[in-house]
């Protein structure tokens, strides 16, 4: 067996998930030269793995400017690291590889939203490469301290952020048991930053899309797991993203209405309404 951290170019990209439509373009930002802006995201990336830093600088200057696509061609060079990092943190080579996945559905929503090759969510992709986030079962887990108060969360206290990648629904047995996993996951493999809640910052938790779907349905199962905290935030682009893949507000009249999901959504911003971030907390299951 190819050892985890020696891979070829077309490995790489396998680990990382990438789609046939986007492994030329991959392949030659991967075996292109070392830029120097391309080498100053990677001593970013380097500096940040499996620190508790979670901020993404600005790395261009005047001098050396930096883009999307040196962004993408550092962490296709990091990703052996990350994952020598990984293998000595004996995380499993299962998790580490759904993990990364994350990189080639990035990409591939990309296509979709933009109808080109790259990444305009690349920012988000510094969680997987600074061994931040993992996806364990259904859902992604960050480990992050709280930046706002969380009822009965310490300051400086760990908490797992709880996030949903694209792809597959969120029914309730798919969700205890990936809940489930985190709560053993970061116990094995994190001992020295305990968990013992999870939050969710998303428009999912909008208090009125709970109050506008079947009660029984799954999204609004998953919305009834959190303790709702704080103010609801305004997120106008938010829902329409997520459920049309597109950050325009513009036509939106042509956007299908097929669901009740879709319908929802439209039907509020056709009443005047707004979509908003909301926020919620859970105790993660208990360790036997």
């Amino acid at each position: 067996m190819t050892s985890r951290t020696a891979l070829n170019p077309e490995q790489t990209l396998d680990v990382l998930g990438i789609a046939p439509e986007d492994r030329a373009e991959s392949i030659a930002l991967l075996e292109g030269p070392a830029t120097p802006a391309v080498e100053k995201v990677l001593a970013h990336l380097r500096s940040r793995l499996g620190s508790s830093d979670d901020s993404v600088p600005d790395l261009s200057t005047a001098e050396v400017p930096v883009t999307e696509f040196d962004w993408l061609s550092a962490m296709l060079r990091f990703s052996p690291e990350l994952l020598q990092w990984h293998r000595a943190k004996n995380i499993p080579e299962a998790v580490s590889n759904a993990t990364l996945a994350d990189f080639g559905r990035n990409m591939l929503i990309n296509r979709r939203v933009h109808n080109r090759f790259g990444m305009d969510t690349y920012k988000w992709l510094n969680h997987v490469f600074s061994g931040r986030i993992y996806q364990l079962g259904r859902l992604q887990y960050l480990i992050h301290q709280p930046v706002a108060s969380i009822p009965g969360v310490e300051a400086e206290e760990w908490i797992l952020g709880i996030h949903i990648p694209e792809g597959g629904g969120l029914g309730t047995a798919a969700v205890q048991e990936s809940l489930t996993l985190a709560a053993a996951f970061f116990a094995e493999y994190f001992p020295e930053k305990p968990v013992r809640t999870g939050n969710c910052e998303s428009w999912l938790l909008d208090p009125y899309l709970s109050a506008h779907l079947d009660p029984a349905s799954n999204i609004a199962a998953f919305a009834g797991l959190f303790t709702p905290y704080g103010e609801p935030r305004n997120e106008p682009t938010d829902a329409v993203y997520f459920t049309f893949r597109t950050r325009s507000m513009d036509n939106l009249g042509a956007l299908p209405r097929t669901t009740a999901l879709q319908q929802t959504v439209l039907n509020r911003i056709d009443a005047g309404g707004t979509w908003q971030l909301g926020f919620g907390y859970l105790s993660l299951p208990c360790r036997e």
